[in-house]
């Protein structure tokens, strides 16, 4: 059986984004009763050989305890000052060495997954990467979290040099199976990374999609089936501003 060419290539961007999950990290508190919770989503970028956790402003906002990263055999306390951009809902934290460490279960996004202005204008296809809170719940049992990640993909509406704009939709059809599916609410996974493709020459590698960090997302309203948030342009600057960081020039076109 011969498959069509558009189901090919979203089989192949759903291949090559899955091969980027491991950029993505949870983040808890513990509650007012003492059980720790999912909190929201965050990316590990690498740029310049420093590691940076990137996340949603109001993620941190809404904590009602320290933060807690899922370290490799536990939850451990993620400590630092984050860097909050005052005018978008971005936040960034340089990690230490041994926080890097911490870490070893997750690969950061190089800089060359990380898309400039002209890359996040040119995207066509649009996932969004996080924990969805009502899939991450504490087995009470276990003591454990499911550690259950989620690649949403969504129809591009509108991307601007400031925000990237999508619709999601709970009750879709999956693009490779014509099945219909119901996607989970993407509640917790604010601060997670909203990854896209573009056809052209640029943004592929023999003739592989070549997806890019392109924004964080941030926004979910609950009588709206948009998701939005910051662009990879803003969260550059918001890096800028906070650590004097040498970062790849063709980021800035």
């Amino acid at each position: 059986m011969i498959e069509q060419p558009g189901k090919l290539f979203i089989q192949e961007i759903r291949k090559a984004v899955n091969a980027l999950l491991p950029c993505v990290t949870p983040l808890f508190h513990v509650t007012e009763n003492g059980e720790p919770e999912l909190l929201g989503s965050s990316v590990l970028v690498n740029i310049s050989g420093n590691v940076l956790l990137c996340t949603a402003k109001h993620v941190l906002e809404t904590a009602t305890s320290s933060l807690y990263i899922n370290g490799p055999s536990k939850l451990e306390v993620l400590t630092g000052n984050f860097h909050r951009s005052k005018q978008h809902d971005i936040a960034v934290l340089k990690l230490t060495p041994e926080q890097v460490v911490t870490f070893r279960n997750y690969t950061p996004l190089s800089e060359d997954h990380i898309a400039n202005k002209t890359q996040t204008m040119a995207c066509h296809y649009v996932k969004f990467i996080g924990y969805p809170e009502t899939r991450n719940r504490l087995n009470r049992i276990r003591r454990k979290f499911p550690n259950r990640i989620y690649a949403f993909g969504c129809t591009r509406l509108r991307i601007t040099p400031e925000e990237v704009r999508f619709k999601f939709d709970k009750h879709n059809m999956d693009a490779t199976s014509h099945l219909r599916v119901r996607s989970p609410n993407p509640h917790g996974v604010s601060g997670g990374p909203i990854m896209g493709v573009s056809i052209s020459s640029e943004s592929t590698i023999k003739g592989t999609p070549y997806p890019r960090l392109i924004g964080i997302a941030t926004d979910y309203p609950d009588k709206s089936n948009e998701v939005f948030g910051p662009t990879c342009a803003l969260l550059l600057a918001t890096i800028k501003e906070g650590w004097p960081l040498p970062i790849s020039s063709r980021l800035d076109r």
